[in-house]
């Protein structure tokens, strides 16, 4: 991965009587970008319009502060002359003319494909409403309303200022109302921008990518046989899985991207430790309930084999250290957290690589706690990646929309399916051991009833192994019934399903509407709504994540 630690936006006016004294607004330009380093800014990316006016004066202060690349986004495709990417930085050409026949603004479009990137935004404004859809006032509001931290700079004004929503002003944010609030003295939820401020920012961002340990020789060996535990009681229980469905082929052209690269690498890395921590977790719980009930079944023996006291206890004491061993190592390293982080790590890598490759982004989608999961987790990596580079005509984005739809909504609807059948089959078999075991259990108690009153009418008496053979399974029985409910109550198959179901059901509808348009606008904001339902059912499984402890089964 590259060293980009932070993506900064740049917008600005491009009209001469907007901007002021230039000489001054360099000076001022620099000083927010100087301001950005003395908070702690390592090399990062400017992505900016490169219009003329404050974008270039901020190119200029950006390359002399050697504070890291620049990467443009064009709202319009490159003339058959300027096709080729200027030699010191990297670029991207919306197809505008598209975008306006379409009915939208396409520099609007520009501004939200550079924000899906950003981690915050540095303006050159004057406070003043948009002339028309896609000023700098319209980014802004964007970046406010994504949550997106803005260093704001006034032309022929000294101060610097921080403007700042916390969740809870969002809540009610309308930008019509800020503005007035700054044309009558009351400006909400603006500060003086200060070094300390914005490393304040910087520490809440995860500026750090996130590191992880290398697993150990031992943990590969375990990985070969004692954690494929839970795989073989899948099987056992749910049946073979159904074969995936094939691999959506990756448009060439978006395969070669460094950018998509870099997070396909980051997903199939943390979808594989998420994958070896679900392993290890669940087998653990089988392990540990299994244990329970053999451990019921060794505790009650000496009723039916008097003499094997002495070594039915040190055996029992044995599981018991055991047991105790596995449960107390597990919570040591709160694997169950771990788990759930790096599996939501791996949905998020998943769903914003498809996000990056349209100019989307899943930061303000779903519940305000996956908002700042998406923050905490899934941003250290997002912006290693460089953004989507070349020319990005009808043809390009119809293919990677094409892969985006598939890989978001078509997988996602085969995953959940085959995830509701299998899960809905291990529910279903576990409440039958359950009932298995509670008939067992009252078979036995009947039956020795039964066997006593007949032997006290014929005068003889039951065998002792009889006797004891009935104690056992008094012993036994519930414990296997009390090993199926913590199964169900801690691995969840049942509402895992039913989740499941709900999820396959709702994008199957979104993939309808999809089928029914050819627009790409459409598309994109169809495969937004996808990741709103993804995550939804994530949130769901995030928040089981303390009934996910283990179960140490007495």
């Amino acid at each position: 991965m590259s060293a980009i630690q932070l993506q900064v936006a740049f917008a600005g006016h491009n009209r001469e009587p907007d901007l002021g004294d230039l000489a001054e607004l360099r000076m001022r330009v620099a000083e927010g970008f100087a301001m950005l380093t003395g908070a702690g800014l390592a090399p990062a990316r400017l992505l900016t319009g490169l219009a003329h006016g404050a974008d270039r004066v901020a190119v200029q202060a950006w390359n002399e502060a050697g504070l890291g690349q620049v990467h443009a986004v064009f709202p319009f495709l490159p003339t058959a002359s300027a096709r080729t990417d200027p030699a010191d930085l990297s670029a991207t050409w919306l197809d505008g003319a598209r975008t306006e026949d379409g009915g939208r603004s396409a520099h609007l479009a520009q501004s939200r494909w550079i924000l899906a990137q950003a981690d915050l935004l540095v303006v050159v404004w004057s406070g003043e409403r948009a002339r028309g859809a896609g000023g700098t006032a319209d980014t802004v509001r964007l970046a406010i309303t994504a949550g997106l931290p803005v260093i704001w700079i006034t032309p022929g004004s000294v101060e610097i200022r921080l403007v700042r929503a916390t969740p809870e002003a969002l809540q009610e944010f309308d930008f019509a109302e800020w503005l007035d609030g700054l044309r009558d003295g009351h400006p909400a939820m603006i500060e003086p921008a200060t070094a300390e401020g914005l490393r304040a920012i910087f520490a809440r961002t995860g500026a750090q990518p996130l590191t992880f340990k290398g697993e150990s020789r031992l943990a590969r060996w375990l990985h070969l046989w004692l954690w494929r535990t839970y795989p073989l009681f899948q099987r056992v229980t749910g049946g073979r899985a159904a074969p995936p469905p094939p691999q959506e082929e990756i448009p060439p052209d978006l395969a070669d991207q460094p950018g998509f690269k870099t997070l396909t690498a980051a997903y199939q890395a943390s979808d594989l430790r998420a994958t070896r921590l679900s392993a290890v977790h669940r087998s653990e719980q089988i392990l540990l309930l299994g244990a329970a009930v053999f451990a019921a079944a060794v505790g009650s023996a000496p009723s039916v084999w008097p003499m094997m006291k002495l070594p039915i206890v040190l055996l029992e004491l044995g599981l018991a250290l055991a047991a105790f061993a596995v449960w107390w190592t597990a919570a040591h390293a709160r694997r169950h957290e771990r788990w759930t982080d790096e599996r939501r790590l791996a949905e998020q890598i998943r769903l914003e690589r498809a996000a990056w490759a349209l100019g989307l982004s899943t930061r303000g989608a779903g519940s305000p706690a996956t908002r700042d999961e998406h923050q905490r987790l899934g941003r250290p990596i997002l912006r290693q990646a460089s953004p989507p580079a070349g020319v990005m005509d009808a043809e390009r984005m119809g293919r990677w929309t094409v892969w985006a739809t598939r890989e978001v909504i078509g997988g996602q609807i085969a995953y959940h399916r085959q995830q509701a059948a299998r899960n809905g089959r291990i529910a279903h078999r576990i409440g039958l051991a359950e009932n298995a075991a509670f008939g067992l259990l009252v078979l036995a108690l009947a039956g020795f009833a039964l066997a006593d009153v007949i032997a006290h009418r014929t005068g003889t008496a039951l065998p002792t192994w009889f006797g004891g053979l009935v104690l056992m399974a008094s012993v036994v029985m519930p414990a296997v019934g009390a090993a199926a409910l913590a199964l169900e109550a801690k691995l969840e198959f049942g509402e895992q399903a039913e989740r499941s179901h709900a999820v396959a059901t709702r994008l199957q509808k979104i993939l309808h509407r999809l089928t029914a348009t050819q627009d790409i606008d459409a598309a994109r904001g169809a495969i937004g709504s996808a990741f709103g339902w993804v995550l939804t059912e994530a949130d769901q499984w995030r928040e089981g994540a303390g009934r996910r402890r283990l179960f140490r089964g007495g």
